[in-house]
């Protein structure tokens, strides 16, 4: 491949989307948000900055730096303004997103999930020529084809050892391995070994604040001591990073954490509003009354466009909702709030990771009307025509 052909695809991704976006949905803009068709996902844009500037001041006087997860949101613009207050790079979920992020103009991006397979190996090499970007590694095979694919582009590829710090996912189980895998890392061309990653997402499971507060100091002295092991050795171990949303302020504050990775705190949700209560809702999943009866009220926002973990709420109404199928959210009705067939209510997501991903632009709304429209950049599982083909095969 050339040098810059999948920053170049990249950067088409990236204007295909945003030129569908207006395309498709330019017309709303100027309009009140009342007017769209539902479900739409609507986006404040006022309570998102609020939200991006109470982060950046929180973290400010702490320990770890804030590299933020573009997976939480999926929009450049948003991931932009996370760089513009301070965030000292950007967190990828998949090879896809950190693509679309490179193709963008931003840098230092760290994968944050272990991958495999020849065509995303290649896809990060590549990028590493252009960017700093550091992968997720727990396995000596899979990284010694990382170093392949970085001999092959020409290019040093950052990479960290993933530990398991409790999550029981991804990330070998012990600090011996982990320090094992650092000492492969520095024998292998292409690779330049940055430090650790451990990301703790099984304490926002716990909602006893100080059962968290437990599991969260447990898994990040694991890690700590992990990279404290690995620099005893002779290696040097400066990149320490983990932290989400549910526990960004314990694990920013942890003596020897360098970097938190939460995202979530930008959009938030109702998962993670009882954990994280400075941010507030940016998001709502607009959606329209379809059927009204006394047993119950049916709403066209159904499981094909909401995530319910954490249990969604209809606001500002107080309504019980009793299911949610495809197509269709059915809720108990409440006396005190009579709803009738075409009336619009807003939705805050249980998760919004999860609700984004089936939309393909943010509606960004200011004092009730949309002023613009937004991608979702990257979503889903596929490459989305990042072109991933080997040379011979990419300029026939």
């Amino acid at each position: 491949m050339s040098r810059n052909l999948i920053l170049d695809s990249a950067r088409a991704v990236l204007a295909r989307e945003s030129e569908h976006a207006i395309e498709a949905y330019g017309a709303a803009i100027g309009r009140p948000v009342t007017d769209l068709s539902s479900p739409a996902l609507i986006l404040d844009a006022d309570v998102a900055r609020s939200n991006i500037a109470t982060m950046a001041e929180a973290i400010a006087p702490l320990e770890a730096t804030l590299r933020p997860h573009f997976k939480s949101h999926k929009s450049v613009a948003l991931a932009m303004l996370q760089v513009e207050s301070g965030a000292r790079g950007l967190s990828a979920a998949t090879v896809w997103e950190a693509a679309v992020l490179a193709g963008s103009g931003l840098d230092d991006i760290f994968v944050v999930n272990t991958v495999a397979g020849a065509a995303k190996m290649t896809v990060l090499a590549q990028l590493a020529r252009d960017r700093s970007i550091t992968i997720a590694i727990d396995d000596l095979a899979n990284t010694t084809a990382l170093s392949e694919a970085c001999a092959d582009a020409g290019s040093v590829l950052g990479v960290a050892v993933e530990l398991n710090t409790g999550m029981d996912r991804a990330g070998v189980d012990t600090a011996a391995r982990a320090l094992e895998l650092a000492r492969a890392v520095e024998r292998l061309p292409g690779l330049e070994f940055r430090g650790l990653t451990g990301y703790e997402g099984h304490c926002a499971l716990e909602h006893d604040a100080e059962r968290r507060r437990s599991e969260q100091r447990r898994a990040m002295t694991l890690l700590v001591e992990a990279a404290d092991s690995i620099e005893a050795a002779g290696i040097d171990c400066p990149l320490r990073s983990a932290g989400g949303t549910a526990t960004w302020q314990l694990t920013a504050g942890h003596t020897g954490i360098s970097e938190i990775q939460a995202g979530s705190y930008v959009l938030m949700d109702r998962f993670h509003a009882r954990m994280a209560p400075h941010f507030r809702p940016a998001l709502t999943v607009l959606t329209t009354v379809v059927s009204a009866g006394p047993e119950r009220v049916v709403f066209d926002a159904g499981s094909k466009s909401l995530d319910l973990d954490g249990e969604c709420r209809i606001d500002p109404l107080d309504l019980e909702i009793a299911r949610a199928d495809e197509e269709h959210l059915i809720v108990r009705p409440a006396p005190a709030a009579p709803l009738h067939v075409g009336d619009q209510v807003r939705i805050v997501p249980g998760y919004t990771p999860s609700t984004l991903n089936h939309y393909t632009v943010f509606h960004v709304a200011q004092a009730g009307v949309v002023t613009d429209v937004w991608p979702v950049a990257a979503r889903g599982p596929g490459h989305h025509g990042i072109d991933v083909r080997p040379a011979s095969v990419a300029h026939r």
